[in-house]
């Protein structure tokens, strides 16, 4: 199963390409490019919105040898609103996929118009109002009843996406949110299928919050704030321009103070053509102030969605790869918090971990719904599949030269 998919966030645009063998995702292509036209997540200015995908869609092309023209799409998490529903449909015989899709149909159909469904997460299944399952394909029964956790945003909040989407030629398949993402990117969730958590995704200029009971998502909001403010405050306090703060963001300072060196230094002039000095343990200290504020931030605002207890913290966002980054949310949350860190051939940057977790979680929806679709057949990717061959073959050999020199 081939399937491509699209985050447009307010840094980066990114598309990824993905092919699912056993379970797994192998990745066949992947591009980002700068997002211009974004602000915390919702698009302001179509046309430089368009001009970045398509950008990144040249790229892409280039890359796998042709234009997509279907994606999944990642959609903000503003004014999101779970529910829980009940399904019924009426069997005749071995329960199969379409079974399962006329629950979900008896359910949506009672959903305010003005609502645009996102997630439907089944909770359970019962047969013949007796037995319980996750998965009841295969079994046979009179009566299939389901409680649904369904997830539901406002339509208005997609329009513009669908409207660029258009523009650029792509069919939108389908839409999640981009927690869910990160969530199913991560590689084992059998601990997190268990109890409550959280997934928390540092943007550049807004945070998103989703609370997840034993792998469902409950709850969430989105905060804005995000790693932008660090830029600002660099900004204002060393007086620099846009890229310089950016490379000292990424390169030079910590998350925690406690990691920096005192005698590190950076030269720089300033936006007056000033000559100055940065040493890494100050601009650190500036760096930790702001991370530590959105960070307590967080937690405050995992405390109003729940009152359950929040057993794990899955981190993602730019942000949470900054050195001692660590450190810092140990300080504030514990020993509970896990960073997902993106390290598949092809797309090894946490930029990614959305799109990787994107397809992996289509997958499992089709699965569950017992559906067999791709977005495109192997034949369009002989080339690529050719390529990755002779680069893994081309790896090997060099493996083998070093290990017997």
């Amino acid at each position: 199963m081939i399937y491509s998919c699209i985050d447009i966030g307010s840094d980066t645009i990114k598309i990824v390409v993905g092919k699912i063998i056993d379970g797994i995702v192998h990745i066949l292509g992947a591009v980002n490019t700068r997002s211009v036209g974004v602000k915390k997540g919702l698009i302001i200015n179509k046309d430089l919105v368009i001009q970045s995908i398509n950008l990144a869609l040249d790229e892409l092309e280039s890359q796998i040898g042709f234009r997509i023209d279907k994606v999944i799409v990642a959609v903000p998490l503003y004014d999101v609103d779970v529910n829980v529903y009940n399904g019924k449909s009426y069997l005749d015989g071995e329960i199969t996929g379409s079974d399962i899709i006329t629950c979900f149909k008896s359910c949506v159909s009672t959903i305010d118009i003005d609502q645009e469904v996102i997630t439907v997460f089944p909770i359970e299944f019962l047969i013949d109002g007796e037995k319980k399952t996750y998965d009841p394909k295969g079994d046979s029964g009179e009566t299939l009843e389901s409680k649904i956790l369904i997830s539901t945003i406002p339509k208005k909040n997609i329009y513009t996406y669908l409207e660029v989407l258009e523009k650029c030629g792509l069919e939108v398949i389908d839409l999640s949110f981009g927690v869910i993402n990160d969530f199913y990117a991560v590689n084992s969730m059998d601990d997190f299928n268990k109890v409550c958590g959280a997934v928390v995704d540092i943007g550049k200029d807004k945070t998103e919050i989703a609370v997840f009971n034993k792998g469902l998502m409950i709850n969430g909001t989105v905060l804005p704030i995000g790693s932008k403010l660090v830029d600002n405050d660099i900004n204002y306090i060393y007086h620099l321009d846009r890229s310089t703060v950016r490379e000292l963001k990424e390169n030079f300072s910590y998350a925690s103070s406690k990691y920096a060196m005192e005698d590190e230094k950076y030269e720089y002039e300033d936006l007056d053509g000033e000559k100055r000095e940065i040493e890494q343990v100050d601009l650190s200290k500036v760096v930790e102030a702001r991370l530590e504020e959105i960070l307590k931030n967080v937690k405050k605002s995992l405390n109003d969605l729940t009152n359950h207890k929040i057993s794990y913290i899955i981190i993602t966002g730019g942000v949470a790869n900054s050195p001692g980054f660590d450190y810092l949310l140990e300080e504030i949350f514990g020993e509970i918090t896990h960073i997902v860190n993106t390290n598949l051939i092809g797309v090894r940057n946490n930029i990614y971990t959305s799109c990787v977790g994107m397809i992996k979680y289509y997958y499992d929806k089709l699965k569950l719904r017992g559906i067999d679709y791709t977005m495109y057949d192997d034949s369009n990717f002989q080339d690529v599949e050719k390529k990755k061959k002779l680069h893994e073959k081309i790896i090997d050999d060099m493996k083998k030269y070093l290990e017997n020199n």
